[in-house]
């Protein structure tokens, strides 16, 4: 086989591939004689059970909806429901026909037994049809007439003795009358629960009936009243005859039903169904047919693949052979280059015959002539990378690449010229973010951070952003708790009502920004007085008395009032001027953002303040006064019991 040596790998593959293409088109040639045997069998077959079965399905399915449609009549009777089952016997009727002109002729009888069934199923439903009409004249024509009609004779009886004061006659109509309505009531209850029950508790009212007009007949003497008696007497008879007739009918109805829903019905599907099994088993035994033919090919296809194969397998391996032997040695030396062992290429080229290899005039040894120029080049360019990645270890960032990269490998020295040159813009900027932080400024990081260094402009962005925000919070805190300092200050000391809230105002309205502050003080109801307790201003800030403003406003009363009745904070913001007029201590024309809040002692209101501002109070300001409320009650409270003591023991000592 040293033929294939000298040979070219494309004439190599060229001629292997042309003695299988040989061996594929005579296994071709005897599956395609097959096959085509296969296909006529099959389509033929499969085409005469699939127009079998889809309509043997068919017929089964249209009967189901014709049943369907039956039922739907027979619990709902609507005329709806008629059309549609006429239009399902219809197409039942178009399936049949084409049953009869396609099927096979060992199934024309059962066809013909369908047919026949059918038709028995329609008249069937034409004659349930014609008791389910004559029913419901029965209960309109005659059961919904003559019960009313009865009952309004001997209404008229009743009224008449009544009027005559006939107690012993009005006693028989009046029993009669309590017949014919329980009569009434048990036709009902048969119609609506059909119990034989009802209908045995009609028959005993009637009887009943019939004795009390019997003994009522005895009574009466007056010709008018006997015939109209009479009258009465014949509408019952004729409500009861009715009843006695439209209960026949029901029976009838009953078992045509019956016969219907569990006899003709089913009978109908079970033949459709004997239809659909047959075509199925005609189907099974074309497929027992197909599978021996199948079988057969595949075991002619199996002897020739098989002698294929082996030819195939002693040409594929002398082949390889050719070509697998110094692929070996050049795979060997790749595996060492992916291993990056690059300085073990030389040993392995020195165990090898080289010299056959350098010989070979085809791609392989083509190929290791490529290879072993490749490999000292790659030798060359790793050196250098790995001189730059050791620079970079020892912080040395002016290391440049020096050897000659060639084709894709100058991507490899642009992107380690690249990387150093971000590096060192990177470092820089660390540098500068840290000193930043470490001086406590908001610094961020200006640099193009890329890939994982992404991660690092996130870290010492989220630092400096925490940075600024506890800054803030620290801030915020200050400010609360120097406000409470501030305020307890202007608290401190025993200053009379007047003083103390001249102070309060004075220093919560510049410290929260508002432009205007009232201070107002819960003067309660005198004993004895009709007058109720009232708000009353002490002490502003920045506010002009102008006329027709009120200075007091009782609990309730506007928003001062109001937010002493909820105790609770109020806060109106941009109110526009032709949206709603607010009155409270800053006249009608408000400022555009007004809070109101009270300030209690132990659950009762001591007072209210007022602000008024040109901008929304922010949360902080919001908690700040909802913080010195409760401290601003407990002062007041203390000022007026110190006030109203010495006012006691000037009283004493007076």
């Amino acid at each position: 086989m040293n033929i294939f040596t000298h040979l070219k790998i494309s004439t190599k593959i060229l001629v292997g591939f042309l003695i299988i293409l040989t061996l594929m088109i005579a296994t071709g040639g005897i599956a395609l004689v097959k096959i085509s045997q296969i296909h006529a069998t099959v389509i033929d077959f499969a085409d005469n059970f699939a127009s079998d079965q889809h309509l043997a399905n068919q017929l089964v399915s249209q009967i189901l909806q014709v049943r369907l449609q039956a039922n739907r009549y027979i619990w709902h009777q609507s005329a709806t429901d008629v059309n549609h089952f006429k239009e399902e016997v219809a197409n039942l009727d178009k399936l049949l026909a084409r049953a009869n002109q396609e099927f096979p002729d060992q199934e024309q009888s059962v066809v013909t037994q369908l047919n026949s069934g059918v038709q028995a199923y329609v008249n069937h439903f034409d004659e349930i049809m014609k008791l389910f009409d004559n029913r419901h004249k029965a209960i309109t024509e005659v059961l919904n007439v003559q019960g009313p009609l009865a009952e309004d004779k001997w209404q008229q009886l009743q009224e008449k003795f009544f009027q005559a004061n006939d107690a012993s006659t009005l006693f028989y109509v009046s029993k009669f009358q309590r017949s014919l309505l329980l009569m009434r009531l048990d036709v009902f209850k048969y119609l609506e629960a059909r119990d034989s029950q009802w209908a045995q508790k009609l028959e005993q009212r009637y009887q009943e009936a019939q004795v009390v007009f019997k003994q009522l007949d005895e009574t009466l003497k007056d010709a008018t009243l006997h015939q109209l008696a009479n009258d009465a007497e014949t509408a019952m008879n004729l409500y009861y005859q009715s009843f006695v007739a439209l209960r026949a009918d029901y029976d009838q109805q009953l078992q045509l039903i019956e016969k219907l829903f569990y006899t003709i019905g089913p009978q109908l599907q079970e033949t459709s169904l004997g239809i659909s099994s047959r075509v199925s088993a005609e189907f099974t035994k074309g497929s027992q047919t197909t599978h021996l033919l199948v079988t057969d090919t595949w075991m002619q296809l199996l002897v020739t693949m098989s002698l294929a194969i082996c030819i195939g397998l002693v040409l594929g391996v002398t082949l390889s052979r050719s070509i697998t032997a110094p692929l070996a040695t050049v795979m060997a030396m790749t595996d060492q280059m992916m291993t990056g062992n690059l300085s073990q290429i030389v040993a392995v080229k020195n165990r090898s015959d080289t010299n056959n290899m350098t010989m070979r005039r085809d791609e392989l040894g083509n190929l290791w002539r490529t290879f072993d120029a490749v490999a000292g080049y790659f030798q060359t360019v790793i050196a250098d990378i790995v001189r730059v990645s050791q620079g970079l270890a020892v912080g040395n960032l002016r290391v440049t690449p020096t050897a000659e990269y060639r084709g894709d490998f100058i991507q490899i020295r642009q992107a380690l010229e690249t990387a150093l040159s971000d590096l060192q813009q990177v470092i820089e900027d660390i540098v500068q973010v840290s000193q930043g932080l470490a001086e406590g400024q908001q610094i961020m990081p200006k640099a193009e951070y890329r890939g994982d260094f992404v991660q690092i402009k996130t870290g010492l962005e989220t630092a400096a952003t925490k940075l600024a925000a506890a800054t803030t919070r620290n801030a915020t805190q200050d400010w609360l708790k120097t406000g409470q300092t501030l305020l307890n200050e202007q608290l401190r000391g025993e200053q009379e009502v007047a003083m103390l809230a001249k102070n309060v105002i004075n220093f919560l309205t510049p410290y929260v920004e508002a432009q205007i502050g009232v201070f107002y003080l819960l003067e309660e109801a005198n004993q004895g007085t009709s007058e109720a307790a009232r708000l009353k201003l002490v002490a502003s800030y920045a506010y002009t008395q102008r006329k027709g403003l009120p200075t007091e406003f009782p609990i309730g009363e506007g928003l001062i009032g109001q937010a002493a009745l909820e105790q609770q904070f109020i806060l109106v913001t941009e109110v526009p001027e032709d949206y709603i007029h607010i009155e409270s201590g800053l006249g009608e024309a408000v400022p555009q953002n007004i809070l109101v809040m009270p300030f209690l002692y132990e659950n009762v209101v001591k007072g209210v303040i007022e602000l008024g501002s040109f901008q929304v109070m922010n949360e902080i300001k919001l908690e700040f006064l909802k913080q010195v409320m409760p401290s601003i009650g407990i002062v007041v409270n203390t000022a007026e019991s110190r006030t109203k003591m010495q006012a006691l023991l000037q009283k004493i000592r007076g």
